[in-house]
């Protein structure tokens, strides 16, 4: 690897970061929306699938709208 891919690679790595913090920090700001024991998308208001919850616990958003909102949020 050369000095130029390093860097590169480097940059890459600090943007997939700080995504990685926005988005932390953007699930702590918004309360999930639950009722009985289930939790709904914030966005759409459908129920958040099981799989989705287990995969990530602190989810406010079903995958769809999750993927809407980070690529609004870019």
């Amino acid at each position: 690897m050369d000095e130029r891919q390093f860097e590169q690679a480097q940059a890459l790595t600090e943007r997939l970061t700080q995504a990685g913090i926005e988005q932390a920090m953007q699930c702590h700001l918004e309360p999930p929306m639950e009722m009985s024991g289930r939790r709904f998308c914030l966005d759409c208001c459908d129920e958040i699938a099981m799989a989705r919850l287990s995969a990530n616990p602190r989810a406010v958003r079903c995958v769809d709208c999750q993927n809407d909102h980070d690529r609004r949020h870019r």
